[in-house]
């Protein structure tokens, strides 16, 4: 039998090509500081800090119905770990007087905060306009590091809950989902997880979607990396819910879902997490 000698080049040709499958998106892609809520891990933001150097960290307050407060208090919690080049702004609607001058901070900026608010307030306010493309190819072609606490955590997703329906139950086509921004195509976020009991509304999605979901609790985050894996930082729980190897199961009920062997990880501070694999690293 011929055994067919493969020469270095080749070797190296396939890896290169290999490689090349996860398109430019996926290499050039950033990084995602994601918060539960309430109080923000320091460590975390610090890294968030580092990570965009002496560069321009713009905070976004359009989630919120007190910009005057949760904008200057944002910048505060940023210089306080060492950013040295901070601002915010308000972002209206696409009409808005503002957007060219928002325009113009999202070009300068590495990084993007979105503040806590309502989540559908914040996608009314920028979806669809000329700022939503600019923080998307900061994020996808930059290397830009975005990042959201509560209602800026569930904007990240492209799935993203709204708020509404009974959580009371696991049924088909109760939780109202609309467009998130989409940075994480692969996965379900929610926030305030353990402390407001969002088990339901969370694990309904993820077993009617078919894609894992991330709970996040309060004064808890993870800082999600271009190889999608993330890193827990914070005094509170991160789960992860995961269906990818279970299987939904029929039921005589039109509402009612069903599934097994569906995997669930419970995570704390210091750990990594491999949403690829479905399993912690460390």
């Amino acid at each position: 039998m011929m055994v067919k000698k493969i020469s270095v080049v080749s070797v190296l040709l396939i890896l290169a090509l290999s490689a090349c499958t996860e398109g430019p998106r996926e290499s050039k892609r950033g990084h995602l500081l994601i918060v539960g809520g309430r109080g923000k891990p320091d460590t975390a933001v610090k890294k968030f800090v580092e990570m965009c150097g002496d560069e321009l960290i713009l905070i976004i307050t359009s989630a919120s119905s007190v910009p005057a407060e949760s904008g200057p208090s944002a910048m505060k919690m940023f210089r306080d770990a060492g950013a040295t080049d901070v601002d915010w702004m308000h972002i209206v609607g696409q009409d808005s007087t503002n957007m060219d001058s928002a325009a113009a901070l999202i070009r300068r900026a590495k990084g993007i905060f979105f503040t806590g608010g309502v989540q559908s307030r914040l996608m009314s306010r920028i979806g669809g306009t000329e700022c939503e493309t600019l923080i998307k190819s900061l994020y996808f072609e930059k290397g830009g590091i975005i990042g959201g606490t509560s209602a800026g955590a569930a904007v990240q997703s492209e799935h993203m809950i709204t708020g509404d329906g009974d959580f009371n139950v696991l049924h088909k086509d109760n939780i109202v989902t609309e467009r998130g921004f989409g940075f994480l195509d692969n996965c379900i976020v929610d926030q305030h997880f353990v402390a407001r009991r969002r088990n339901n509304r969370l694990l309904s999605l993820v077993i009617e979607k078919n894609i894992p979901g991330i709970g996040i609790d309060e004064s808890t985050a993870i800082f999600y990396h271009p190889d999608h894996t993330f890193d827990v930082y914070g005094t509170g729980s991160v789960i992860v819910y995961d269906p990818r190897k279970a299987r939904a199961l029929p039921s005589d009920s039109t509402t009612l879902l069903s599934i097994e062997k569906l995997s669930v990880s419970v995570l704390r501070d210091g750990q990594r997490f491999d949403m690829k694999r479905g399993r912690l690293i460390h």
